[in-house]
């Protein structure tokens, strides 16, 4: 199950704004060590489960071949390659414990067209530093092409209106042992955002920045969502972003 901790503890920032989202019960105060953010807002997570983000996902989490791992198969860009992906995908979905998913959309490089940011939850990949949290962005109808895949997230994802080269800064916090911790900030480098928070390039938050709080769920949210391992039919004239 998904150990939470309570992000709210040692915030004590002027100001802070809290959605009721965002509100869950502590299991352990816990003493920050940097800087803290301020949250002028906060975004709960998408309440529908999207199913090009769950083809993604499981392609990012159970990688698979077409060939036989000696050269030997279909051509790779072939439908028939793309076919045997699939299913040793799924099957390799269902050889492990459920996982479990919560996303929103949140527009990062300033283009007008909103990245895919999402944090699987689970047994076999979350541990007490973290879960990892995946961002997309659209590379062509209803296909996403993986921007970064952070390890140790623990949520909320809080964006901020600082840029680097042209994306948002994010902030996120860094478990240093049961009763500390820190908030690391995350820079894109052109191709992507740091993978590790707690290690460079990610660094430790030095002055307050403010910003807006997504992904944040409690225990008793429906917004995280079963990742299914079977991929659901759609029509070539679904879109990813036309989802309500």
């Amino acid at each position: 199950m998904h150990s939470r901790s309570c992000f709210w503890a040692g915030l004590s920032v002027a100001g802070l704004a809290v959605g009721s989202a965002l509100v869950a019960q502590p299991l352990q105060a816990q003493t920050i060590t940097s800087a803290t953010p301020v949250v002028v807002r906060s975004l709960p997570p998408e309440p529908k489960p999207n199913p090009t983000l769950e083809t993604a996902l499981r392609e990012e989490l159970f990688p698979a071949r077409s060939d036989d791992g000696q050269g030997h198969g279909p051509d790779p860009d072939s439908a028939e390659a793309k076919r045997a992906k699939r299913v040793r995908s799924q099957a390799e979905c269902q050889r492990w414990p459920a996982h479990r998913y919560t996303w929103s959309r949140v527009d990062l490089n300033g283009d007008g067209r909103p990245e895919l940011v999402a944090q699987v939850l689970g047994s076999m990949v979350c541990g007490t530093g973290g879960c990892p949290l995946l961002i997309f962005r659209e590379s062509r109808p209803g296909r996403l092409k993986l921007i970064t895949r952070m390890s140790l997230f623990k949520d909320p994802l809080i964006v901020t209106e600082t840029r680097h080269n042209g994306w948002k800064e994010l902030i996120t916090r860094v478990r240093v042992d049961a009763g500390t911790g820190y908030y690391a900030v995350l820079r894109h480098d052109g191709g992507g955002y740091p993978t590790n928070p707690s290690v460079p390039p990610a660094s430790r938050l030095r002055r307050p920045e403010a910003g807006t709080a997504f992904l944040a769920w409690n225990d008793q949210d429906p917004r995280a969502h079963a990742l299914r391992c079977e991929e659901e039919h759609r029509s070539s004239a679904d879109r990813v972003f036309a989802e309500p």
